[in-house]
């Protein structure tokens, strides 16, 4: 299979530069892998699992909401957020979504409810990941 260059980035870091197979990303209207030679765009993304293929392996990792820039030299994807599963904090994430869960019930205006919905999508997408990660040990 055809490989091309990834650059995964967030504000803060380059999460991950390499040559890839495909990768699978969850965008606003569904599901979409991205293989070389792919047509120009850009796509939205939610949080969710991103999977890179490669010949000999695939590697899973959450990401926060952002998007893809595909052109014809490489493939960019940019997010608030991206974790590796050995990075995730079980007991963090599930408090996050216990203490957004009563702010969205709280919330003054829909800022504050968007920022607590935002952050919910994120944990998910990041205990989605653990419960693959699990399933794969298995």
């Amino acid at each position: 299979m055809k490989k091309y260059l990834l650059e995964m980035l967030t504000p803060e870091r380059t999460f991950f530069k390499g040559e890839v197979d495909s990768v699978v990303v969850k965008a606003v209207d569904g599901e979409t892998e991205i293989l070389a030679d792919h047509v120009p765009v850009v796509i939205g993304l939610v949080p969710d699992v991103i999977k890179l293929r490669t010949d000999d392996e695939t590697k899973l990792c959450s990401n926060g909401e952002g998007f893809v820039m595909v052109d014809k030299e490489k493939v960019f994807i940019m997010c608030q957020t991206f974790e590796w599963p050995e990075e995730i904090e079980y007991d963090r994430v599930n408090r996050a979504i216990e203490e957004h869960t009563e702010r969205m019930k709280e919330a003054l205006d829909s800022a504050d409810y968007r920022v607590s919905k935002m952050t919910i999508a994120r944990a998910m997408a990041r205990l989605k990941l653990i419960e693959i990660r699990e399933r794969i040990k298995k």
